[in-house]
């Protein structure tokens, strides 16, 4: 077979292969613009376990609402985590306010600074950064040594953890 015929099928291979994930994700999100929550969980759930950061950072969200689901903030909680820790910077900063807050975690301030700051330090997006309000509140309640803390921790984040949806310069 010609190098052609071999790059053709390939590409028509994949289609097909992912034909059924692109068909997932566009149902859940017909379902979600008609309030079909339920359809669109169902739908993105699928996506989200494959690994797809931005539609795990949506089944969070339809975990914290308790949209289509029982609300549940530990449910929230994980896929928010598995969102930030692909670089999905909504997600890291959500994830900083579950800490603050510790909803569907154990509060901890320090967890808290280090998701607020990795979001505003990796992610050039202006609307990321000019909600990271509670950055300065979580910083006003750490004592020297807890800062210290968290932002050693928050170095170790940002190295770990690339940013996903910063947008370019």
């Amino acid at each position: 077979m010609n190098k052609y015929v071999i790059k053709l099928l390939t590409a028509l291979l994949c289609s097909v292969l992912f034909l059924p994930v692109w068909a997932n994700y566009d149902e859940g999100l017909a379902a979600a613009q008609k309030d079909d929550y339920k359809t669109a969980f169902s739908n993105w759930e699928k996506l989200a376990k494959n690994g797809d950061p931005n539609v795990q950072a949506t089944v969070a969200v339809l975990y914290h609402a308790g949209q289509g689901v029982k609300q549940n903030y530990q449910k929230a909680f994980y896929w928010y985590k598995k969102a930030a820790q692909q670089g999905h910077a909504a997600a890291q900063v959500n994830l900083g306010v579950m800490y603050a807050k510790g909803t569907g975690t154990k509060q901890d301030m320090i967890e808290s600074y280090a998701w607020y700051s990795l979001a505003a330090k990796t992610n050039k997006d202006k609307r990321i950064g000019n909600r990271l309000w509670g950055l300065d509140t979580t910083t006003a309640q750490l004592n020297p040594k807890q800062l210290k803390q968290a932002q050693k921790l928050s170095q170790h984040y940002i190295k770990k953890y690339k940013p996903q949806t910063a947008a370019k310069k």
